[in-house]
């Protein structure tokens, strides 16, 4: 069963060397990939393409994407925000 992601969701990455970062998604393009950030490692200027079948949809928020639409966010706030998403393993 394939999860419809929408733009504002808050994902976390099953596969690849970002297995397990937490991420906003930002953008779908038209084959399906979601462009993703984290603020630490792929910032808003540049976001990660990603593959959905790679991600799990874990929370969803639209103040944050109106505040990284508009450029009133910083890369630090993101990553901070993101930070509480994460799960001590």
């Amino acid at each position: 069963m394939q999860t419809e992601f929408v733009i504002g969701d808050i994902v976390k990455s099953l596969l690849g060397h970002d297995k397990n970062n937490i991420f906003i998604v930002v953008s779908i393009d038209k084959n399906g990939y979601l462009a993703i950030i984290d603020g630490k490692y792929r910032k808003k200027e540049n976001p990660k393409s990603k593959n959905p079948k790679h991600l799990v949809k874990i929370g969803h928020d639209d103040n944050l994407l109106n505040k990284v639409s508009q450029v009133t966010v910083t890369n630090k706030e993101i990553y901070n925000y993101l930070k509480q998403f994460k799960v001590k393993e």
